[in-house]
């Protein structure tokens, strides 16, 4: 190629560019994730699918050895053969015979973007370390549809390299869609098997939705989140016994010996079993919430409740998953964690200022009297709206409140429970 070709080439590629990030800004991204079926993997595909990831590492590693001394633009992504140590700790050569072209230019480019989110927060005087060597390769880039990846009908895809075509479950969340565009994927090495995410991207247009009023929640320890309509939902999910049994497996080998690594597999498993329990369960509650007009929240301090006296509580919740898929929604408005949610009376306007957490119920001496919870969730709308029509006893919510009420004893929703069926039992009774 001369340089007239590679120079009209690259301003191709820069108004081709353009024109998809314009096109980008009329759709919504979403990422599906697919599984692998391995049952129907022959051997030689098992091999396969297990070296990818083998290879993926050694060449990781051997390109983080290269940036030691050199600039890692000048590594070789065409290579062959990459440098490691065998068990011994003695240097052996590995032959790359499976990792594909583009997927060995994605582990390159992966450690160029580590290096440079690194260099950026030095630069902003934050204290960093440097990248290491990886024992697992879990996640290969698969930059471009049609190339590393192709779909062959709803069940079946081909990945670069393969032969055959590889058989897949779950692919019926997006394959109807209309004017659906899929973008590059991820080959995932989970735990529970191995799981393609493919990034894909829609429309932003469609039909108009019908959302409930708007509604406030306010997250808290001793029972997860409240919203402003008196619901309330407790999730605790602790640790299983099966996890609890691996640590003591590993605890009972030897370092560095294959029991122990097989062990560590295991309690991977069981840990990404209890992680997606968590992930189903917070998914459902934001879907709830997100039926609502507008949500209204505030930005708690989840992690330094986790440091505190309620660490073990906090970790066993999901309130930062909640917290993190609702945070950046466009129809939820977040607070600052320094509005008085709990202390401010919506009736005459004053703050109580020795409310404590033992106090459950919020009483004023105006006569207003509200569940603690309820009345901090209401508070989140009434406050985000800057609302002090208090004086005229009657609240957000059209309700005149001046009147003495009895305190709303929401019943508490079980989410940790194995048998917990959504549709029955997530509404208050």
């Amino acid at each position: 190629m001369t340089e007239e070709e590679r120079l009209a080439k690259n301003t191709r590629i820069r108004e081709q560019g353009k024109l998809t990030r314009e096109k980008r800004k009329g759709q919504v991204c979403r990422v599906y994730r697919v599984k692998i079926d391995i049952s129907h993997l022959n051997e030689a595909q098992r091999v396969h699918m297990k070296m990818l990831f083998v290879e993926a590492k050694w060449l990781y590693n051997d390109a983080l050895t290269f940036t030691q001394k050199n600039d890692i633009n000048d590594y070789d992504t065409t290579t062959h053969t990459v440098q490691g140590l065998d068990k011994d700790k003695q240097p052996i050569t590995h032959e790359l015979e499976y990792l594909g072209s583009q997927m060995k230019q994605s582990v390159i480019q992966g450690i160029k973007h580590s290096l440079k989110s690194l260099a950026s927060l030095k630069k902003h005087n934050h204290t960093v370390g440097s990248l290491r060597y990886k024992s697992d390769y879990v996640s290969i880039n698969l930059q471009q549809h049609s190339v590393t990846y192709r779909f062959y009908d709803e069940n079946h895809i081909g990945l670069q390299g393969f032969k055959e075509h590889i058989r897949i479950k779950g692919a019926n969340q997006f394959w109807n869609i209309p004017g659906i565009e899929l973008a590059n994927a991820k080959l995932l090495n989970l735990p529970d098997g191995y799981y393609l995410a493919i990034t894909t991207y829609q429309s932003k247009g469609g039909e108009q939705r019908k959302y409930k009023p708007e509604i406030g929640i306010d997250m808290g320890i001793k029972t997860s989140i409240t919203t402003s309509d008196g619901e309330k939902y407790k999730v605790l999910i602790e640790e299983s016994e099966r996890i609890k049994k691996c640590q003591r497996l590993i605890a009972r080998r030897k370092n560095g010996s294959s029991n122990r690594y097989k062990a560590r597999k295991l309690l991977q498993r069981a840990y990404q079993r209890l992680t997606s329990r968590k992930k189903d369960i917070a998914n459902k509650i934001v879907h709830e919430l997100l039926e609502h007009e507008r949500v209204y929240m505030q930005d708690e301090n989840i992690s330094e409740w986790h440091k505190g006296l309620f660490g073990r509580t906090v970790q066993h919740s999901v309130l930062g998953l909640v917290k993190a898929k609702l945070i950046n929604n466009e129809r939820v408005t977040v607070l600052s964690s320094r509005e008085p949610t709990t202390k401010y009376c919506p009736v005459c306007g004053k703050l109580k200022k020795d409310i404590t957490l033992a106090d459950r119920v919020y009483e004023c001496p105006c006569g207003y009297r509200e569940d603690r919870d309820i009345h901090a969730a209401r508070n989140m709308i009434l406050l985000a709206k800057k609302n002090t029509c208090g004086t005229q006893g009657i609240n957000a919510f059209g309700e005149d409140i001046r009147r003495k009420q009895e305190c709303c004893n929401a019943d508490l929703v079980e989410l940790g429970s194995p048998r917990f069926s959504w549709s029955a039992s997530h509404k208050r009774g």
